[in-house]
């Protein structure tokens, strides 16, 4: 093997591993953020359905308030309604706000809608009437609006237990996922509220192809994913045109008692977007610093070594063909081979 071809495997390797050590690093490294990219968006699902709750929590407190208004005990209908109406324009995360009648008779809305209607089919309605003073929930799509809601019911009951009448205020599931969508991760993420049974109550930042509102999914791979993460979890199916989708079921159920589900969906490749751009970045970075060093490597070993061998070769030649006179030209290179020149130069004379 010549020199020229050893002092090239010399810095190949001078330059490849290390080049090979760090590209397996950047890689290794690509796949912790993939990771924290999956968490994060187990962490943004979490977020939302806590949000979910707060806002329960606080109908609560209004529904509390609410049940020591005189004016809903009122026989005046009209008043009734117009009162409900003033504290819908206040809130106007409810699509609406009624008072029920125990024999499900509705009283007054505040769409002052004057409907007359029966809810005694409604499972809240059945389950209040069994008794307890806790709040009540059902996702339901409301008569009144067809908007997809989350009913959140609070009987109010006398000093005996006897049911007076019961406050139903209509949570706009819609508006609050599309809000909550728009402030999760950027690319925002897709955002599903599906009940219990399967039946899509809201499916925000989705695709055209995707399931309407009241669309039963009850029997897709998605579904089942939430089923069999109860406690929160993460997992990774396959669309219907191929694309590979992240979904993260929350972990705290946002409304236990009524069997909803939240779940945020995001492609895979916009998921893990970041990492790969900046594993994209690294490794053009690592390939330039390595085609440098190469560069400079090489342009050492071929100047200050193998041209200077080539020096010594050709006088030695020179030499043993009888040229007496033949010398190396200054200056000498400032190493051994330098030394060894002026060595062969004063034997020369």
């Amino acid at each position: 093997m010549s020199l020229r071809a050893r002092l090239l495997c010399l810095v190949l390797l001078a330059t490849l591993l290390p080049a090979l050590l760090v590209g397996w690093r950047f890689v290794r490294d690509s796949e912790f953020e993939i990771v924290d990219a999956m968490k994060s968006l187990a962490t943004a699902a979490d977020g939302i359905a806590i949000d979910l709750d707060h806002r329960v929590q606080g109908t609560s407190q209004l529904h509390f308030g609410l049940a020591h208004a005189r004016v809903l005990e009122s026989a005046d209908r009209d008043a009734c309604s117009a009162y409900l109406s003033s504290v819908r324009e206040a809130y106007p995360q409810y699509t609406g706000i009624v008072s029920v009648l125990p024999d499900g008779e509705l009283f007054c809305d505040s769409l002052n809608s004057g409907r007359r209607l029966n809810l005694r089919d409604r499972s809240y309605f059945k389950r209040v009437l069994a008794g307890g003073n806790a709040l009540v929930l059902e996702p339901v799509f409301g008569r009144l609006t067809g908007a997809a809601v989350l009913q959140i019911v609070y009987p109010v009951r006398s000093e005996g237990g006897a049911l007076r009448y019961m406050l139903v205020a209509s949570l706009d599931l819609l508006a609050f996922a599309q809000g909550s969508q728009k402030k999760a991760l950027p690319p925002a993420p897709e955002l599903l509220l599906v009940d219990h049974k399967g039946i899509v109550m809201v499916w925000s930042g989705a695709g055209p192809s995707a399931p309407k509102a009241g669309t039963s999914i009850a029997d897709t791979p998605l579904f089942r994913l939430a089923q069999a993460r109860p406690k929160g979890g993460i997992g990774e199916l396959v669309d219907g045109d191929g694309k590979t989708r992240i979904w993260a079921v929350a972990a705290t159920e946002p409304a236990r008692p009524s069997g909803l589900y939240l779940m945020l969906g995001q492609s895979k490749r916009d998921l893990v977007a970041d990492s790969q751009r900046r594993l994209r970045q690294d490794l053009i970075t690592l390939a330039v610093v390595a085609l440098l060093l190469f560069s400079g490597v090489w342009l050492l070993a071929e100047v200050g070594i193998r041209r200077q061998a080539g020096r010594i070769t050709a006088m030695v030649r020179k030499l043993g063909a009888g040229d007496l006179g033949a010398r190396f030209v200054l200056a000498y290179p400032s190493c051994e081979l330098g030394c060894l020149m002026a060595v062969l130069n004063s034997t020369a004379s």
